[in-house]
């Protein structure tokens, strides 16, 4: 399932995140997520800097968004640099756990 969270970020992502069952499945959910939301919006902002930036920005993206693809399909958790802990202690607990 947390291979899934990677087929169409961010939605794909989502469902995973809220159906997932086990902490592993919610983080792979969440960075599918995160990465379905900055990826678009740092190529966004690298295009008011330069095309070149816009270039750089999507590739790294697609480096990125392979990485954990492949990582997940492998059960390794690659993690986005500064996000992954958040996302992993965000997903500790589930969205539908009671309050």
């Amino acid at each position: 399932m947390s291979a899934a969270a990677y087929l169409l970020p961010p939605i794909s992502g989502l469902i995973v995140y809220l159906r997932g069952r086990d902490a592993a499945a919610r983080f792979h959910g969440l960075q599918s997520v995160a990465l379905g939301v900055l990826w678009p919006a740092g190529m966004w902002l690298g295009s008011f800097v330069a095309p070149l930036a816009t270039l750089v920005l999507f590739v790294t993206g697609l480096v990125a968004w392979l990485a954990m693809l492949i990582g997940a399909l492998f059960r390794r958790d690659v993690a986005l640099p500064l996000l992954g802990h958040v996302l992993r202690r965000a997903a500790e607990t589930s969205p539908r756990a009671a309050p």
